[in-house]
């Protein structure tokens, strides 16, 4: 462990972090909101760089999450991130970085604003990769065409028994011809092993 950082020090931290990425930077932030603003400017250069970044957000079920505000940061975010996938309650609070830096703790890093967290940064290659399986990083970062629609607005969910699954959120491909809600879906095929 390297740093013990609260909602004050944070970003100092993390922003070093991302000037220093040089492969990939993966984001599990829930929402997304006004925070984004002051990371955009590091996440672009990343971007130029050729560092891949690659974040998970939650869906826009959530209230917050599809207001029509953070629904514009969302397009900014979308815009310099290689892949931005939405996930149905999700509430992890990770960064890593290059997968040998994990950023773990309390923290939204998109969105914090004046609540009390704590986030630890830790190096190791074997704990950041075992950290990106745990949570499928490749598989979930890289979400099908929907089957119905043909569309990129795919989201990931879990079923009550533990089966992961796309869905297809675009409100006209959700809407069957008899105006019932049937949202594509697929199961999602896991990596041999996880």
């Amino acid at each position: 462990m390297t740093e013990v950082d609260d909602e004050r020090d944070f970003y100092r931290t993390f922003s070093e972090e991302i000037r220093r990425a040089r492969r990939s930077l993966w984001l599990w932030a829930p929402w997304v909101a006004g925070r984004l603003r002051t990371l955009l400017p590091d996440l672009r250069a990343a971007a130029d760089r050729g560092v891949r970044i690659s974040v998970f957000i939650r869906d826009d079920t959530d209230q917050l999450q599809k207001r029509q505000d953070n629904q514009a940061l969302i397009s900014n975010l979308r815009a310099v991130a290689q892949s931005v996938v939405p996930m149905n309650v999700m509430h992890q609070k990770i960064a890593v970085v290059d997968e040998q830096t994990v950023m773990l703790g309390s923290l939204n890093v998109l969105s914090q604003s004046w609540t009390r967290e704590i986030m630890l940064t830790m190096r190791g290659a074997h704990f950041a990769r075992k950290l990106l399986e745990h949570e499928h990083a490749e598989t979930f970062a890289a979400p099908p065409k929907c089957g119905r629609c043909k569309g990129g607005e795919i989201e990931i969910r879990r079923r009550k028994n533990g089966t992961w699954f796309w869905r297809c959120y675009a409100t006209a491909c959700k809407t069957t011809p008899n105006g019932g809600i049937n949202a594509w879906t697929q199961n999602i095929r896991m990596q041999p092993g996880r």
